[in-house]
């Protein structure tokens, strides 16, 4: 992968300290199977990465598949080390990656693409040459649309070039990520040196994870972990639905692999069986686990409604008249069609928001959970809450929802 702008980082003073570098520079035009004159021989996949609590994409994972024999990556890769060329097999990555995306949709290129970038490369001599940023340029893209997926495959020594790095790549606009987290040499140093936005757990700790016990504790303290740094834990190669529902009762909300999709030539969505099984697993998962848990039903209520077409005018004469109202829903139906705030009103933006959405059956500390992962912007937002058949039931504000676990957390505790 061809990576960032040195004229940006200043890392030429970089340059003459780190003479023990174990990348074999080759001075050959690089042969065809990387590059045939200036187009790169290799092409890109996306694979999604999915929030499992909302069934939303939050990004694509950019892989890359070279010619012929070496299509599989581990290949490609494998054989530009041993000849020399892993800065052009980096580099025509890279530029097959960006030029795949800047054909996509508008609403798809905003989406984080994540791009695996060893340590070495970024800290190869030829790291400064402003090629990365003319590059992202060139296809109408920036920093902020990509996260940097640190990849160990052999040791890097030093730890304090790493987090100089990272810490250059965040500054510039990029997003971190730990990648094959548990796994050879990304390990806890790493971690620690790197302070990612992202942690993808590696495959070999979620494989078959709902049968070793000992796996199960420690990705279970690794999602407090996560947490306690307000990173996103990723699970990555997940391939059944038993890995799944144990990851899930685990905390891991954020899962890529096989059994969400496949990658393919450009970003996909998760399939409908894919997304009705989340739907009942994360059903499953969110009620009642014992008898003294409540549920949202139990504190929802039905407040000012109005059935579709309304106009926004009569909405601003609804809260004008009504000065105890602080949110309207519009209905169609007995479907939720829009939910108006009237702090939203009071602004020149939309006056709809997209509220959190769950059922009556959820339990009141799961509601709480999810309401506290939402953007600041939205934290204090009212939850709309529906049945099974996603009819609309009524809302939850935030203060009721506060007021009512104070409760249940007083009348547990002994006196």
């Amino acid at each position: 992968m061809q990576l960032l702008s040195g004229r940006a980082w200043s890392l030429r003073c970089v340059r003459l300290q780190f003479p023990h570098m174990s990348l074999p520079l080759s001075s050959a035009p690089a042969p065809a199977w990387l590059w045939k004159g200036d187009e790169p021989s290799v092409t890109s996949v996306f694979q999604p990465i999915v929030d499992l609590l909302r069934g939303e994409v939050i990004g694509h994972e950019v892989l890359s598949r070279g010619p012929g024999e070496f299509r599989e990556p581990h290949v490609l890769f494998t054989q530009a080390r041993l000849e020399g060329y892993t800065w052009e097999l980096e580099r025509a990555c890279w530029t097959s990656a960006l030029r795949c995306i800047s054909t996509l949709p508008e609403a798809q290129r905003s989406a984080p693409f994540f791009f695996n970038v060893s340590p070495d490369v970024l800290s190869d001599p030829r790291f400064g040459d402003g090629s990365t940023e003319e590059l992202l340029a060139r296809y109408g893209l920036n920093p902020k649309n990509l996260v940097l997926e640190i990849t160990e495959k052999a040791a890097f020594e030093d730890n304090a070039l790493l987090q100089r790095l990272t810490r250059q790549c965040s500054a510039l606009g990029f997003g971190i990520a730990l990648d094959d987290f548990g796994a050879g040499h990304s390990g806890l140093v790493t971690l620690v040196n790197s302070a990612p936005q992202f942690i993808k757990l590696d495959q070999a700790l979620v494989r078959d994870i709902h049968r070793h016990s000992y796996q199960q504790h420690l990705v279970k303290s690794l999602v407090s972990f996560a947490a306690s740094v307000n990173a996103t834990l990723i699970a990555e190669g997940v391939e059944t639905w038993n890995e799944l529902a144990v990851l899930l009762r685990l905390g891991i909300r954020h899962a890529q692999g096989y059994l969400v999709a496949r990658p393919a030539p450009v970003p996909v969505l998760p399939s409908v069986e894919f997304e009705a099984r989340r739907h009942e697993a994360m059903r499953a998962l969110d009620f009642r686990e014992d008898e003294d848990d409540e549920t949202v039903g139990s504190i929802v209520i039905r407040r000012n409604c109005v059935e579709r077409p309304v106009t926004p005018e009569e909405l601003e004469r609804l809260f004008q008249q009504k000065a105890d109202v602080d949110h309207v829903a519009v209905l169609h139906s007995e479907r939720l069609e829009a939910l108006v705030l009237r702090r939203a009103t009071a602004t020149k933006g939309a006056a709809q928001v997209a509220p959190l959405i769950v059922e009556d059956r959820m339990a009141l500390t799961t509601l709480a959970r999810l309401a506290m992962e939402r953007a600041p912007e939205a934290l204090y937002d009212p939850v709309v809450v529906t049945d099974a058949q996603k009819r609309f039931l009524g809302t939850v504000t935030m203060q009721q929802l506060i007021r009512r676990i104070t409760e249940l957390l007083e009348r547990r505790t002994p006196a």
